[in-house]
């Protein structure tokens, strides 16, 4: 059925005579300044307005001015190009709104519209400055000197594909003209990169297009460079390849070590992106985290003596021995080549990418590079993990006080996740230290003092929240941690002390097998791993399923919860996310635990309403109960957007109602109707956390406890799930998505046999 929706806010009271003149007067400076403008490559130059709003305009009315919206902005500013360059439309709306009203009406025509603008203006050249290169100081085009060359790239605006022609042409005109060099260029359905190498005239030049959305400096992997040393294992034990029709997970790092025993017989195969770099693990990054994908926490296999792989792996290598991508090709199309070819060719459903820019930290709107992430995630059905980065600056920020300093640090502004960490339709992992650090080493060293215990965020990890107040990261796992060391005054880790670091494959493994690493590289592979096992387990389910069913197996390991007391509700969230994926939760039931789940599709602005069965024992049995729901969507996005995902979902679980009263309350009511019907608040389970901390993400989870009877609410509750409409209504009728339910009861009672009686659940 339609949802119910809500209206928009009122007139912005104006002199509008005045304030029409002024808006006049704007406009038609812009269109002279426009008429000013020379052809270049034969093409005419792309009108490319800001205009700064009050909030409030439909995307639908800026198209009925003759406008494209290209982009809007925190400060509710937005970015439109103007397909009519005289501006013909909006002028006359102008010239209306500052007539006197029509006859029995308050305000002017046009009111809602052009009282809600404040200003109209071309962008400037230092609108078009990346957050890297003004963090750097480059506000400005005075700041490019003429004799530095620097290697950039330059995003150009995406209206359409013919504008969007026209758009590289005069680019790659300007950019000859002034000695420049296009090293690369990507083209895609929703961006287009020019990867250049340019000094300061052809940069300021570039500066100075309207058709440029922004210069900044390319995506650098964050990937820290670790010594080869550490463990030797003697015995591992026997060592087997995954049975021939296990999943295969695919790895886009620094490459692997292919000959490394432990990996060879689990390697389906190993590209270079561009196909320059080899594949061979030359920094030694990705062979570890190859090594955690294939076998899960290797610490457990190297105690029962066991190396049987449970998965495939196959290896896409995008950095070189320094860990940077080639200057040659532009980052987001290294990753759609790479994760289209690691889909098509080895048909890897499950993908990780441990690498991270680690100078771009969360901002208003994800990267490309996240874009594109998220866009594959959608189109091939993927599940695609990622690290939420390694803060490296403790010891700058705080030296010796950095013990007291944890773990207030981590809540820093210096400690958001980088990017591609934002996208939304991927999970993103933070760390957890798997203890403390120290070994029977440190007995006698008093200034070797370690900041976690067991289970405990990382100091290193990353936190949210993601773009839009999202909640990121996604999930946490076991990542390694640091300690300090006073008489170095250093954070060491698994690099120089083996305690600190998880356990992994060593690219050298002709000196030691194993070696131990830091950082959240090496928690995302688990997390993959733990969704290859789902995988498995569901071989048709969709990727939305396989993110619903791991947020209703995750848990915030308690020693993490009592570290992070003094932390507010969503600053504990936007550390942990969902907690640690216990899989065996993710896709088993037992006596006392059972979980539903259902896939399917709502139309734009639609709703549906699924009936949740609750016996007896459950509301009746003393004891502590939960009901746990997951959701998982995957939407178009556009990373000019500020409004970046296209379509929003929700939900809201009700109890002590009729299926009939849940229809009544979340429909749409024609006004012959009457006054809409309500359900009393009471009847809306509280479900944690709230609708305003976990609404803004495409994996959403709340949680419902209870610990007196139930019985008053009877034996069934309904999940109202909504399809919320946003820019992408235009472009897909409908959302998919997955919805996970999860009844838990404390007590020993027989739960999953009176739910499968009730469902009807063939044996």
């Amino acid at each position: 059925m339609e949802r119910r929706q809500h209206g928009f806010g009122s007139v912005v009271p104006r002199d509008a005579k005045g304030h029409g003149a002024g808006l006049q007067a704007a406009i038609e400076a812009v269109v002279a300044q426009q008429k000013a403008k020379p052809p270049i490559a034969n093409v005419d130059p792309a009108l490319i307005l800001k205009i700064q709003t009050t909030g409030g305009i439909a995307e639908e009315t800026w198209q009925s001015l003759g406008m494209t919206l290209l982009a809007n902005e925190a400060d509710k500013s937005v970015v439109l190009f103007a397909n009519d360059k005289e501006l013909a439309e909006f002028k006359r709306r102008v010239a209306e709104y500052q007539k006197d009203p029509p006859a029995g009406q308050k305000n002017p025509a046009y009111a809602g519209l052009i009282g809600a603008i404040e200003s109209v203006s071309e962008l400037a050249a230092a609108d078009r400055i990346g957050p890297i290169l003004r963090g750097e100081g480059k506000t400005g085009p005075q700041h490019f000197a003429a004799d530095a060359l620097e290697l950039l790239d330059v995003e150009l605006w995406q209206p359409d594909a013919e504008s969007v022609l026209g758009f590289v042409a005069r680019a790659e005109s300007v950019l000859q003209a002034q000695g420049g060099e296009l090293v690369n260029e990507y083209r895609g359905s929703a961006m287009t990169l020019l990867r250049v190498r340019a000094a300061g005239a052809a940069i300021r030049a570039l500066l100075d297009l309207a058709e440029v959305f922004v210069i900044d400096r390319p995506p650098q992997p964050d990937t820290p460079l670790f010594d080869v040393s550490s463990f030797d294992v003697e015995n591992l034990g026997p060592i087997a390849a995954p049975h021939a029709d296990a999943p295969v997970i695919g790895v886009i790092d620094s490459g692997i070590t292919a000959a490394h025993p432990l990996a060879s017989g689990a390697l389906k195969g190993a590209f270079g992106a561009p196909a320059a770099l080899g594949d061979d693990d030359q920094r030694g990054h990705g062979t570890p985290v190859a090594g955690i994908a294939i076998y899960g926490d290797i610490r457990q296999r190297v105690d029962q003596q066991h190396f049987n792989a449970r998965f495939f792996i196959a290896s896409a290598k995008v950095v070189d021995h320094a860990g940077r991508f080639s200057d040659d090709a532009v980052v987001p199309a290294t990753m759609e080549s790479a994760i289209r070819r690691l889909h098509a060719e080895f048909h890897c459903r499950v993908i990780n990418i441990s690498l991270g820019d680690h100078k771009h930290m969360a901002g208003d709107k994800p990267t490309p590079w996240a874009s594109i992430l998220d866009q594959l995630a959608r189109e091939l059905d993927l599940v695609i993990v990622v690290s939420a980065g390694n803060r490296t600056d403790l010891m700058v920020k705080y030296g010796d006080a950095v013990v007291d300093a944890y773990p207030a640090c981590l809540t820093d502004a210096e400690a958001r996740i980088i990017e591609p960490g934002t996208a939304v339709n991927v999970l993103t992992i933070g760390s957890l230290a798997h203890t403390n650090g120290l070994d029977a080493d440190d007995e006698a060293q008093a200034g070797v003092v370690p900041l976690t215990a067991q289970g405990q965020p990382s100091p290193f990890t990353r936190i949210g929240p993601g773009v839009g107040r999202i909640l990121k990261p996604d999930f946490v796992d076991y990542g390694g941690t640091v300690v300090f060391d006073g008489p170095t005054q250093t954070l060491a880790d698994g690099r120089t002390r083996a305690a600190a670091g998880v356990i992994s494959l060593n690219r050298g493994y002709l000196e030691r097998m194993l070696t131990a690493v830091t950082g959240t590289s090496f928690a995302s592979p688990l997390v993959a791993y733990k969704a290859a096992i789902l995988r498995e387990a569901f071989p048709d389910a969709s990727a939305n399923l396989i993110r619903a069913l791991l947020a209703i197996g995750a848990e915030a390991p308690e020693a993490a919860l009592e570290c992070l007391a003094k932390l507010s509700e969503d600053q504990v969230l936007h550390v942990l996310g969902n907690g640690v994926i216990d899989i065996e939760k993710a896709f088993n039931s037992n006596d006392n635990r059972v979980v539903l789940y259902r896939e399917d599709a709502l139309d734009v602005n639609r709703f549906a309403v699924f009936e949740v069965p609750i016996p007896h024992l459950f509301q009746a049995e003393k004891g502590r109960r939960r009901i746990r729901v997951a959701l998982a969507f995957d939407p178009i996005v556009r990373h000019t957007r500020l409004d970046y995902a296209g379509l929003s979902m929700s939900f809201d679980l009700y109890r002590g109602a009729t299926a009939e009263e849940v229809f009544a309350a979340c429909r749409k009511w024609e006004k012959a109707e009457g006054e809409p019907f309500r359900l009393m608040d009471a009847r809306r389970c509280k479900l944690t956390p709230g609708p305003n901390l976990r609404g803004n993400g495409t994996l959403q989870r709340g949680t419902f406890t209870a610990s007196r009877s139930l019985e008053a609410y009877g034996d069934n509750y309904y999940l109202a799930v909504r399809c919320e409409g946003g820019w992408a209504s235009a472009i897909t009728p409908n959302q998919r998505f997955a919805v996970a339910v999860e009844l838990e009861h404390e007590a020993e009672i027989a739960l999953y046999q009176r739910v499968r009686e009730r469902v009807q659940l063939p044996a």
